[in-house]
């Protein structure tokens, strides 16, 4: 029997900026994460299964 599996990540890091203010040091800490440049110390995963239904060979696609 085949499943779908669904995956939910929750990832939980941190990244050290410089800043003049809040709004510009989440700008900059967003620009770091597309960098790569996150340290990721944590996460949390929940997956939700359902067996998939299995088509007749006379049933619409």
């Amino acid at each position: 029997m085949k499943y779908s599996v669904k995956v939910k990540e929750i990832s939980y890091g941190v990244v050290e900026v410089e800043a003049a203010s809040a709004e510009e040091a989440k700008e900059t800490a967003e620009a770091e994460y597309y960098f790569g440049n996150v340290f990721w110390n944590n996460s949390e995963a929940d997956y939700t299964v359902e067996p998939l239904k299995e088509r007749k060979r006379d049933e619409a696609r």
